[in-house]
């Protein structure tokens, strides 16, 4: 029995740490760092913004307006489409734009993201690139102020405030209580050392640093990130740069999804896409952020374990055990109920537990190489598809 109890008390301290502890340490040290505040005035650098695609038909019209209407001199702003084996009008929509100075990049056959950025950013003629998704469309500012953190020659990446439209998810209310924590995370993170993983809809890195990636990466924007800081740099997060995203409208996509991040995950760690020992600030939020919590299906099974074993010997230990089935009764009940998943007594452990299942899928299917480097989007059906003359300026 004494073996269960230290186990139980064990696994809930990991469990503290990651999803408390952790987040308190940053807050702390956070305050403790002063940062010398960039200069007011700068002279902008050129910069090739890239669009890998890959039959986005109908969302690229929307997100070229967007990128030619930023707020960045035109004479600096060069826009490349690279297609990834579009079947559709992707490419059309690309060489229309021809006249307003955008080049389409057209690759064929379609071999995943990875092979299509790394060839985009050989035919990329500024020092500094834009990568970002096709259906994220940037505040007008959002350019020029990720650029702008470019200033301190410490930092050789940058990402903002990428905004998914929740509410246009059957399972919203998980994810947005879930992306809220992660971005007081990336804020605290990139006071302290670096953020851990840029966000793929939107971030700009210096050209020099960039690494051809192995062709089957999956989570290239991780990956990027990682060789960012192996290479001596900072990765950091500007709150004022705001993009907006449509959703995923379905659970069963954002399943996928979570599976495909999964997957990627393992990939990452077998590959060693991680910060340097040479860098311990970067390499402590690596395995407080992402490595305890990608093992956490482990530490969910091990306290109900330790807790089903435990619950003779104190009340404590019965009412925790309430507890936990009470957590996945819920999550069930959010299963079967969009009513309730649509409410924060469903949704909150649907999705907790939907992206722990998912990482177990992923996880496997990352330790076997079975997951495909190319990726079928979910269809746009939220508002940057329905509408997107709205979204172009």
């Amino acid at each position: 029995m004494a073996f269960w109890l230290s186990l139980y008390w064990v696994i809930a301290a990991i469990m503290v740490y990651i999803y408390f502890g952790y987040s308190l340490l940053l807050a702390l040290l956070s305050g403790l760092v002063r940062r010398s505040p960039n200069p007011s005035e700068v002279d902008l650098p050129a910069v090739s913004l890239i669009i890998p695609a890959h039959n986005e038909e109908r969302i690229l019209e929307a997100k070229l307006n967007n990128a030619l209407s930023l707020d960045y001199p035109a004479d600096k702003l060069e826009v490349l489409v690279a297609s990834d084996g579009s079947i559709d009008r992707t490419k059309s929509i690309g060489e229309s734009f021809a006249d307003r100075g955008v080049r389409l990049l057209a690759f064929s056959p379609r071999r995943g993201k990875a092979s299509a950025v790394n060839d985009a950013v050989v035919e990329a003629n500024a020092a500094v690139l834009c990568l970002c998704d096709a259906n994220v469309m940037f505040r007008p500012d959002a350019l020029r102020l990720l650029v702008h953190r470019l200033v301190d020659p410490r930092i050789g990446a940058a990402t903002g405030d990428v905004r998914l439209a929740s509410h246009e998810s059957n399972f919203g209310q998980g994810e947005s209580l879930y992306y809220r924590i992660e971005k007081r995370l990336q804020v605290a993170e990139s006071s302290v050392g670096s953020l851990m993983g840029v966000d793929g809809g939107m971030y700009v890195l210096r050209k020099p640093l960039f690494q051809p990636l192995p062709a089957d990466t999956i989570l290239d924007d991780f990956v990027i990130s990682m060789r960012v800081i192996q290479q001596g740099f900072r990765v950091v997060y500007e709150p004022a740069a705001v993009a907006d995203e449509n959703g995923t409208p379905l659970a069963s996509q954002e399943f996928r999804r979570r599976v495909r991040v999964a997957a990627g995950a393992v990939q990452t760690i077998k590959r060693g896409d991680r910060p340097p020992l040479s860098r311990p600030v970067e390499l402590w939020q690596f395995v407080s952020h992402k490595l305890l919590r990608w093992l956490g299906p482990l530490w969910l099974i091990l306290l109900l374990t330790a807790n089903v074993a435990s619950w003779p010997t104190h009340s404590f230990y019965r009412a925790t055990l309430v507890a936990q089935l009470a957590f996945y009764l819920a999550a069930l009940a959010g299963c079967l109920s969009l009513r309730l998943r649509a409410m924060k007594l469903g949704g909150i452990p649907f999705y907790f537990v939907l992206s722990h299942v998912a990482m177990v899928v992923g996880t496997v299917t990352g330790l076997f190489n079975r997951q495909k480097v190319t990726w079928q989007q979910a269809e746009r059906t939220g508002s940057l598809a329905a509408n997107p003359s709205s979204h172009a300026h």
